[in-house]
């Protein structure tokens, strides 16, 4: 088990609204889970607020990357596995009816089992409710913003997809998505500019990445959508299929038989076709940061600093 605790007196703590949240979510496998909180005295007579969390061992996603990855990224076949995990606990997330609002591989805990880890989405603190605004401006981590928050302080479940494809992209790759020295460069990057996607992965794996980064959330999958990816999808059963389908089309060749339309299973597309955007919507973003100077400045109050947090560890 794990405690995570802070000061009680805020109440409206970060580390509340993640036990508000967590107890939404309980019994969610693909989400770190709450075992209940209370409140302490600690030797200057403050109230601490105390929240026991499932004990993840494994670590967080970034370390594994950093320690594993050794800034080349992981095996494909691995960072499938992960990214499927992700998703589900993110779909869970989504239809309990709340946004993440901090998806990066630092809130992505591995928790073993007898011969593999699973990662469970984590750290709940900023999370809120679907199409909820509460004036806060948008929150999280600045490198795994999307270009809706940068430009029009939006953030909601696409949002977490955006940064979902920043996290494939670094288990891929062992590097951050953007190279940038200030943060100004940052966000303007983010609001006119895609992630590159690098050559060298699987044409699943880069669609799957496309699919993430599709600019307007609108057009952009959800969840449930990108669980059905055949990058998520592809196993040796997969396999399997087209093997025989290409046995199939040789001895209707060898034979002289005109080979008929082969259509693989409508769960298992060898890719998914982006969206397409008119030039109208193209011109959103980019008009929109014309009109608040973002070159100049950035447009949105980001949240300042949250209430400090003590996380100690120990297992059962």
């Amino acid at each position: 088990m794990a405690v995570k605790s802070e000061s009680a007196a805020s109440a409206s703590s970060s580390l509340m609204n993640e036990e508000l949240v967590l107890q939404a979510l309980r019994g969610c496998p693909n989400v770190v889970q709450s075992f209940g909180s209370d409140i302490t005295t600690d030797c200057f007579g403050d109230s601490i607020y105390n929240v026991f969390l499932e004990f993840a061992s494994g670590g967080s996603l970034f370390d594994f990357i950093k320690k594993t990855g050794s800034g080349t990224g992981l095996p494909e076949v691995l960072v499938r596995d992960f990214t499927r995990s992700i998703l589900i606990g993110l779909k869970q997330v989504h239809d309990h009816g709340f946004v993440h609002c901090d998806t990066k591989p630092h809130n992505v805990l591995l928790v073993p089992t007898v011969d593999r880890y699973i990662p469970k989405v984590a750290d709940f603190g900023l999370a809120k409710r679907h199409n909820v605004r509460d004036g806060s401006g948008v929150r999280g981590t600045h490198l795994f913003f999307s270009p809706q928050m940068v430009v029009f302080g939006i953030q909601e479940a696409p949002s977490d997809i955006w940064a979902l494809g920043y996290i494939v992209l670094m288990m891929l790759t062992g590097k951050p998505p953007w190279a940038c020295t200030s943060k100004s460069e940052l966000v303007y990057q983010i609001a006119m500019e895609t992630p590159t996607i690098p050559h060298h992965i699987s044409k699943a794996a880069q669609n799957f990445l496309s699919c993430c980064f599709v600019r307007h959330s609108a057009k952009r999958l959800t969840a449930t959508e990108l669980l059905s990816h055949f990058f998520l999808l592809e196993s040796d059963e997969c396999k399997e299929v087209f093997i025989q389908e290409s046995a199939e089309v040789s001895n209707q060749k060898y034979l002289g038989v005109k080979p008929q339309s082969q259509h693989r299973p409508s769960a298992l597309p060898s890719f998914i076709p982006l969206p397409s955007s008119s030039p109208k919507e193209e011109e959103d973003i980019p008009a929109a940061l014309e009109r608040t100077c973002y070159k100049q400045n950035h447009p949105l109050a980001i949240m300042g600093c949250q209430p400090p947090v003590t996380f100690t560890a120990c297992a059962n």
